[in-house]
């Protein structure tokens, strides 16, 4: 599958900014496109630097149709002591303040843990599971119920269900000052984490021994399949992540610096 190119629209483009008064920039973003159902997601057809799949099972694949646009991530779980998963060793920039977003949805929540972690340090190109020290930010969903990292795991007050579409925002700051993001404003060192526009926890501090140069999505303890689309990241002031059909409002020009490869769509 080649690189997709954007078409610009100048009264399209005014419109957007209006709404979405972004200022910051898209630092990696991954939609699966239209990767064929049950491909195996490599480095080679998607933007992704960092894939494993860990000992005691589980896969990561190709879900084509899938729940949200297009093609999906199925994210299998290992065993208990190994992981299944993606991301970017680094190259985010070492930022101060990040946003992430990205659609999530599973038949059986209970089953596994799922961990989303941004940071820096060797923990992110290696096949260990996160390091606290190297964090920027860390969210779990144990068993389904949300959780934010500091010293330890801290529930964030919401549990997840079966078979409902989410889309999960985690926006970090440590930028010595608040961030207004647009849906909402983040104090200096602290968490905000946003469930389908909701704001479930609120300046909540976070693991900020590390700025943000790589992140990674993993599964540990196995058990079920969770199905993730549309990842994107950015390094600045936006009121929303911008689906892929908004993203179609943007020039090529307007997505310099976006991580993007030729994606194919074998392995």
């Amino acid at each position: 599958m080649n690189l997709k190119i954007r078409f610009f629209s100048p009264v399209l483009a005014i419109a957007f900014f209006a709404c979405q008064q972004v200022s910051g920039g898209i630092i990696f973003s991954e939609d699966f496109a239209n990767i064929s159902d049950g491909t195996n997601i490599e480095t080679s057809n998607t933007n992704f630097d960092y894939r494993r799949i860990g000992t005691g099972g589980g896969a990561i694949v190709s879900t084509n149709p899938s729940n949200f646009t297009q093609a999906a991530m199925s994210l299998g779980g290992a065993s208990s002591s190994s992981l299944n998963g993606v991301g970017l060793s680094s190259g985010l920039g070492n930022n101060n303040f990040v946003g992430l977003s990205f659609n999530f949805r599973s038949a059986d929540v209970s089953q596994g843990d799922l961990v989303i972690t941004t940071g820096s340090g060797t923990r992110f190109s290696n096949n260990s599971t996160f390091s606290t020290s190297e964090l920027f930010f860390g969210v779990q969903f144990d068993a389904g119920n949300v959780e934010y990292r500091t010293t330890s795991w801290n529930d964030a007050g919401f549990s997840l269900s079966n078979n409902t579409n989410y889309k999960i925002e985690i926006y970090g700051n440590n930028t010595g000052s608040d961030v207004d993001y647009g849906g909402g404003t983040v104090a200096n060192q602290t968490l905000d984490i946003l469930i389908n526009g909701s704001t479930i926890a609120d300046n909540v501090s976070f693991s900020n021994n590390e700025l943000a140069d790589g992140f990674r999505i993993y599964q540990v303890n196995g058990g079920q399949t969770y199905e993730i689309d549309d990842i994107t990241l950015v390094d600045g002031n936006f009121s929303s992540v911008p689906e892929p059909t908004s993203l179609l409002m943007f020039g090529a020009t307007t997505l310099i610096g976006l991580k993007r490869r030729r994606k194919t769509s074998g392995t």
